[in-house]
């Protein structure tokens, strides 16, 4: 419910069009679906996505439907800024286990105060960084792609198509063809008889 809760606030502050990444994205998606908030979340076309890194883990038709490399909107965002956020909080760890609570808190505020001053003073950098990455990958890969269309005239290049025929075909065989799975149980049967003759 808090996760509901949570992305019912945000679509009121934030409204219409925004993408929202966490680890278990896909089921998150069949429960905004099934919630009190189904409209709204439609109505506002918001998008759910898995993690960049915990997509990988995920089955090949997840990563098709959720993983932020297939959706359209993401570029280089790799949906982990929470994460790098209270890693770098892990510093902190030993040095305030043994303090009181008001330090703690304290020691806590500091970090998190210099973190954000820290990342102020580099966001020029991120974003000039950013956008480098992105003018040499869309360089590098327009070559391939080029390459890839000289060696393959007739094919067109459509990724978006791609994808979609390729998640078509594995919910087309998510189910074991009734044939197949009719010889696999003859086969079976044929072994226990030849064990018990």
């Amino acid at each position: 419910k808090y996760p509901l809760a949570t992305m019912s606030k945000l679509l009121d502050i934030f409204g219409d069009n925004q993408a929202i990444g966490s680890n278990i994205g896909c089921s998150l998606s069949k429960t905004v679906a099934a919630s009190s908030i189904r409209d709204k979340a439609a109505q506002h076309k918001l998008s759910l996505s898995v993690n960049a890194f915990h997509g990988h883990a995920h089955n090949r038709k997840c990563q098709l439907q959720f993983h932020p490399m297939y959706l359209r909107g993401f570029g280089l965002e790799d949906l982990e800024t929470c994460k790098w956020i209270f890693a770098s909080s892990n510093a902190a760890a030993s040095l305030i286990r043994h303090v009181s609570h008001f330090h703690y808190v304290q020691f806590l505020d500091l970090h998190f105060d210099q973190w954000d001053t820290d990342k102020y003073f580099e966001l020029s950098n991120f974003l000039a960084n950013n956008y480098k990455q992105a003018l040499t990958l869309t360089a590098e890969y327009t070559k391939e792609l080029d390459a890839y269309r000289l060696s393959f005239p007739d094919l067109a290049l459509d990724f978006d198509t791609w994808v979609a025929e390729e998640l078509a075909y594995l919910q087309s065989v998510a189910m074991e063809p009734e044939r197949d799975a009719l010889m696999v149980n003859y086969v079976e049967v044929l072994e226990k008889l030849s064990t018990y003759e």
